[in-house]
Parts: C-alpha cells; sequence; structure tokens
C-alpha cells in the first residue's frame, strides 16, 4: 500500500488477520499516508459496491481457502469497466514436497488439509499459522477466465535463496495481470 499511495492511489486494505491489518496501519501512520482499513473475510460476498475500484491487488492468499472461484468472481464484480486485477499465487506444486532437501513427495494434489488424517493435520496446524490448501492452475487462471477476466500477462518467480528447496527446480510462485473488459 505505500507504493500505491505514493503514486496517488486511495488505498483499502481488505484482510481478515488482525496482524497483518495492525502491520498496515502501522505502515500508514509511519509514512503519513491515508489508507482505509477493513477487516474481512474473502469466503463471503465483499462489502464494497459493484464497480467501486480501479485496481486490485491480490498477493498470495488463495492458499488460506479452499474454494476461490468465488474470490475471482467477487473481484471481477467490485472492479469498474477496464480495471486491473493484479493477482499473486503459489503453484500448487509447493504443497507435494516436504519444504526441505532432499525433496520427498508427502502430499497428494490437490493438498486439502481439510481431508487429512486427524494426526497428520493436528501436526501441520501445530506447524504453520493457519492451514493452506493448494489450487490447481485450472482454479487460478481458468477461475479468473471464467469470472470473465481477460488475462494480459504471466509472470513466475522462485522463493529467496535459503527457502524452500523446491526454488532449485522450478518456479513456485506466480502472479498474473488481468482486465474486466465488459
Amino acid at each position: 500500500m505505500p507504493l500505491f499511495s505514493a503514486l496517488g492511489a486511495e488505498c483499502t486494505i481488505f484482510d481478515y488477520s488482525d496482524r497483518q491489518l495492525a502491520a498496515e496501519r502501522m505502515v500508514a501512520e509511519r509514512e503519513g499516508y491515508n489508507i482505509r482499513i477493513i477487516k474481512g473475510d474473502m469466503t463471503n460476498p465483499l462489502p464494497f459496491e459493484d464497480g467501486s475500484f480501479d485496481i486490485i491487488f491480490h498477493p498470495v492468499s488463495n492458499c488460506y481457502i479452499e474454494h476461490i472461484q468465488p474470490v475471482w468472481n467477487e473481484c471481477y464484480r467490485i472492479l469498474k469497466k477496464g480495471g486491473i486485477l493484479l493477482a499473486g499465487f503459489a503453484n500448487d506444486i509447493c504443497f507435494l514436497f516436504e519444504e526441505e532437501a532432499p525433496l520427498t513427495v508427502v502430499n497428494k494434489l490437490p493438498f486439502n488439509p481439510l481431508k487429512m488424517e486427524q494426526h497428520k493435520y493436528d501436526r501441520m496446524a501445530d506447524h504453520y499459522e493457519g492451514i493452506q490448501f493448494s489450487h490447481s492452475m485450472e482454479e487460478q487462471i481458468g477461475g479468473q477466465l471464467k469470472a470473465g477476466f481477460t488475462l494480459t500477462d504471466l509472470y513466475e518467480d522462485r522463493d529467496r535463496p535459503g527457502g524452500s528447496a523446491i526454488r532449485e527446480y522450478t518456479p513456485q510462485y506466480m502472479a498474473t495481470r488481468a482486465i474486466k473488459q465488459r
């Protein structure tokens, strides 16, 4: 949000995490820009009017919800005609392997922790801050197209050095740029 604000944008942050919202508030106060902060759950209809936004920046967050098509549909609804969706997401291959080297296949895809054996789920929930789900490219990119977006660009990226061992073999993240043309 500091970058969008520096470019003159009126910014709204929408997040479920109190910690994330507090961090956004702290940076806005420190840097002296205004930001509208709304706590909410992206699995519900978004609390914005149709055609409210010129740009939506949707960072890697789909991994925290089980079903993502409603998110793409809501993004399409709240963007103005000609609006841009910038979306980032994890490649579902990240959920296939154990993160440490040597890489070992530990999960089937799509990865859904709600369908795991209870003892594995408990161990995973203790290790991470929240449960995470994998989503196929059909759900991520195809879902944007089904919502009505026109995809205009795609970018792949790898984890930071020292991160997951998968980064040595394949990009783990993607970002798309899509436009609401109608």
